[in-house]
């Protein structure tokens, strides 16, 4: 039985080719791009926007409420939580990583939310963290496929149950 054999170089040429590439500044810049779009969209209350930085089969797992997936869901998710409140959103990015198609991106966050009802005016600020993981896409450009985030404060704990007056015997 004759034997075939691939000379080492050309082995771990082929195993090299098979590699994801490393991420190019151009695609960090990208990348970091898409942050930037989502903040701008949030402050200027653009469900549409807000979406738009989403692949089609994207799932957002967000502080307190249940995982929504897809265009669809994720655009009524943005139009609900924009609707009583104007936003003002700062991201600031930690780091970006990622190889061939996929990239990770994780953050934090400061956002101011103010009540649109001027008969009660109201603020709320939180402050937090935040991962997004992002494909490529078949245009090259990079969307959002999974978000997920929290305040940095736990949430309020139930006040504790009054005392129960002690049993007197008799």
């Amino acid at each position: 039985m004759k034997r075939f054999t691939i000379p080492a170089a050309a082995a771990l040429g082929l195993l090299a080719a098979c590699q994801p590439q490393p991420l190019s500044q151009a695609d960090e810049d990208a990348i970091r791009a898409v942050n930037t779009a989502f903040a701008a969209g949030a402050n200027s209350g653009s469900a549409d926007a807000m979406t738009a930085v989403y692949g089609s089969d994207a799932v957002i797992q967000g502080y307190n409420m249940a995982a929504v997936t897809g265009t669809a869901a994720i655009h009524k998710l943005w139009t609900d939580l924009n609707a009583p409140v104007k936003a003002n959103l700062r991201v600031t990015v930690t780091k970006v990583e990622g190889a061939g198609d996929v990239a990770y991106l994780t953050g934090s966050y400061h956002l101011v939310l103010t009540s649109k009802d001027s008969t009660h005016p109201s603020t709320v600020t939180e402050d937090g963290k935040y991962i997004n993981v992002l494909w490529r896409q078949a245009d090259k450009s990079w969307k959002i496929v999974a978000d997920a985030w929290n305040a940095n404060s736990m949430p309020a704990m139930p006040a504790a149950a009054p005392a129960r007056p002690a049993a007197h015997r008799h």
